[in-house]
């Protein structure tokens, strides 16, 4: 099979199939390859969040693990890889994308592509925002290409090893996105060897999620423009970039509910506000009778007293939810917003946590009865619809931020789910993972 090119600022990769490695006791682990040349290249905590304001059901707990779920199948399927590879995904945004700590033209991100010995294909996407992932494009590259060879170098083991192996040569949050990536490839090319949808694997609760929609740090007659389109997309929730100038902000606001007055708003400002600007804009907000359901990461991230402080005074005067999202990146964090009742949402994003990472905060924040928000960084389908069957499949979001595919202008990949405006349906998505593939790539 011959992987084509992602776009035309990236050349295909010719993959030759590895020889099957012989079996040793003990196993090689994956970090021993990758790093042997010869072997490889008191406050108000929100406890109860009301049901997202999109127009899906109220999520449910994740049903009991079937003989096929993910956990299952950590131990129970031997994973095989013949071929691995990492190569540049960039693809022009179909406008700039400009929040309070970055701005952006293009996605440049990486993408990984995992073929098991079978004929199995899975892809996976590495996320790259500079202010919040810890790698750029090259490094993100070079740190899943180590992964990637020392995939294709690895005797046959199963997949929850395989994944514990691919954390080890890809370790913390400095690696998060490409581990993602790697563990993204791998954990599709083993839903569609078994012929098994991702929402399935995941819990099976639901085929569908219904997500936001972003409007970018612009102008106020630009955001209104964006904001009637998104109405006419059927579009009910919007989530509005803040945090650069409040005054800006707030026109923005005005402008936007002219065209859109029944939205519901999320605030997200990106660590761009201190905690007593973020206090103001709730005032000021509640003055022109605006009450966000969600205020995501309100200061910067390292400022637990300042997220503290806010969460407080907009849950008790407001009734308003604030999201941790820059503030979590590991589990340790996690634990910290839990039990300091420092927030009353935390954002799951894989970027910035891995996908094993991710399932364990998540089940932490389950726990202890904390909500859940599921987004990312500005992503394609492959890492989009790779969250967004994670979302249906354990029913566990009140808030679903998963829009930006639709803010590219041309889409190199297809299939994984159908979008119906603002709900995505994975039931007929194509591949028996449910996942996606490249234009004009053999492994359909």
């Amino acid at each position: 099979m011959d992987p084509s090119s992602v776009s035309s600022a990236s050349s295909p990769l010719r993959l030759s199939r590895t020889p099957a490695a012989t079996s040793a006791t003990p196993r090689p682990s994956l970090v021993s390859a990758a790093r042997n040349p010869a072997t490889t290249s008191s406050s108000t905590r929100l406890r109860a969040i009301s049901p997202s304001p999109s127009p899906t059901a109220p999520a449910s707990p994740s049903p009991a693990a079937e003989p096929f779920g993910f956990d299952a199948l950590k131990d129970t399927f031997s994973v095989d890889v013949a071929a691995a590879e990492a190569r540049p995904l960039c693809v022009p945004l179909a406008a700039p994308f400009t929040i309070a700590s970055s701005r952006l033209d293009a996605v440049s991100n990486v993408a990984v592509r995992v073929e098991l010995r079978s004929g199995a294909v899975g892809w996976g996407e590495a996320p790259v925002l500079p202010s919040v992932t810890a790698e750029d494009q090259p490094a993100a590259l070079a740190a899943a290409g180590r992964a990637c060879d020392a995939l294709a170098a690895a005797p046959a083991a199963p997949l929850g090893a395989m994944l514990r192996d691919v954390a080890g040569v890809l370790p913390g949050h400095d690696f998060a996105s490409a581990r993602a990536g790697v563990e993204m490839a791998l954990i599709d090319a083993v839903a569609n060897s078994i012929r098994i949808p991702l929402w399935r694997l995941f819990g099976g609760a639901s085929d569908t999620v219904t997500t936001d929609i972003t409007i970018p740090i612009v102008a106020p007659n630009e955001a209104a423009q964006l904001a009637a389109k998104y109405r006419g997309q059927g579009f009910q929730t919007l989530k509005l970039k803040v945090g650069k100038n409040m005054n800006s902000d707030i026109e923005v606001l005005k402008a936007i509910r002219l065209v859109h007055p029944d939205c519901s708003f999320i605030l997200d400002a990106n660590e761009g506000y201190t905690s007593d600007q973020a206090i103001e804009v709730l005032d000021r907000l509640n003055e022109m009778g605006v009450t966000p359901v969600l205020f995501e990461q309100p200061v910067h991230r390292d400022d637990w007293e300042g997220l503290r402080d806010v969460s407080i005074v907009a849950m008790e005067k407001y009734k308003v939810a604030v999201a941790a999202d820059e503030s979590c990146r590991s589990l340790l964090d996690a634990q910290k917003i839990i039990h300091g009742n420092l927030a009353h949402v935390i954002n799951i994003k894989l970027a910035k946590l891995g996908v094993l990472g991710a399932l364990e905060i998540i089940d932490a924040a389950r726990k202890a009865n904390v909500a859940l928000m599921i987004g990312g960084m500005v992503e394609t389908r492959i890492a989009m619809g790779f969250a967004g069957h994670l979302a249906a499949g354990l029913g566990c979001f009140s808030f679903v931020d998963l829009d930006t595919p639709l803010l590219l202008s041309e889409d190199p990949v297809y299939g994984g789910y159908e979008a119906f405006g603002p709900l995505y349906k994975f039931t007929n998505a194509r591949g028996h993972g449910g996942f996606l593939h490249l234009d004009n790539d053999g492994s359909k």
